[in-house]
């Protein structure tokens, strides 16, 4: 089945799926296809899903399996290559509402300054995992972003070794501190296996060092974060840190999402 030439809206749609992944519902993307909103809905299912592979878009959930009133994330598997050069251009912007760097996801890098002679299970922290997927949080309540992990505040490459010391003898590999990621995001969200598609993990080499970049996409539906010692709190990001929305605050910055946030993926 060939491919139809792109819309104006398509096209920016696929543009900016070169970026980021993007959240649609099942008629905004038949609209956006042109397909007749006359035709049965399973056939309009398995046309949208050969436009979409002739652009080499996957949909998740696959598009007979999603819900008519839910969303569906959208992206592209081969977008956005990461290599040293572009790491390294987007490291030097710093820190912004969009941008977030941590030097470790596990270790507590003070700790370590200060007992040199503590053992790397002494050095795992709660606290310095939670501030990361804290980060993970805000970006996909406001708009989406890029977190980076084995970077320090102002820049600097601090690469992954404290934490791959922390995993178990025989599986310190960057593959296995990923899939450590993944699955504390599913255990700490509320939804958190939903919460990982949002979310893609890739590692890359800069100046002979390994980081972690941690591209989320915005997302429609709050997401809610626990810890070992909170409930699940909700968190935004505000200019280049991440707070919690507190539920005297959550009429009227769920208003501010409709209008900054949402409006743009309408």
């Amino acid at each position: 089945m060939s491919a139809l030439q792109p819309s104006p809206a398509l096209a920016k749609l696929l543009i900016a799926l070169g970026n980021t992944p993007q959240e649609t519902t099942l008629d905004e993307l038949f609209e956006l296809l042109g397909l007749d909103q006359e035709q049965y809905i399973l056939t309009r299912l398995v046309r949208a899903d050969a436009i979409l592979a002739d652009f080499g878009v996957d949909a998740q959930p696959k598009l007979q399996d999603a819900p008519l009133d839910g969303t569906v994330l959208l992206r592209i598997e081969n977008g956005g290559s990461l290599t040293e050069v572009n790491v390294a251009q987007c490291l030097a912007v710093g820190e912004t509402a969009m941008q977030e760097f941590k030097s470790t996801y596990w270790c507590d890098l003070k700790r370590r300054l200060h007992q040199p002679d503590a053992t790397p299970n002494q050095l795992r922290s709660d606290g310095v995992k939670h501030a990361a997927l804290k980060s993970l949080a805000g970006l996909l309540t406001t708009g989406g972003g890029t977190l980076f992990i084995g970077v320090s505040d102002d820049g600097e490459i601090l690469g992954l070794q404290p934490d791959l010391e922390i995993l178990r003898e025989g599986r310190r590999s960057i593959d296995q501190l990923i899939n450590n990621i993944k699955t504390d995001i599913a255990q700490r969200f509320r939804d958190g296996n939903t919460v990982n598609d949002y979310v893609r993990v890739e590692a890359v080499a800069v100046e002979n060092k390994h980081v972690l970049r941690l591209k989320v996409a915005s997302r429609r539906t709050l997401s809610f974060l626990a810890s070992d010692e909170q409930d699940h709190r909700l968190y935004r990001r505000q200019d280049n840190r991440t707070i919690p929305v507190e539920i005297y605050e959550l009429e009227e910055f769920q208003t501010w999402r409709r209008e900054h946030i949402l409006t743009g993926q309408q």
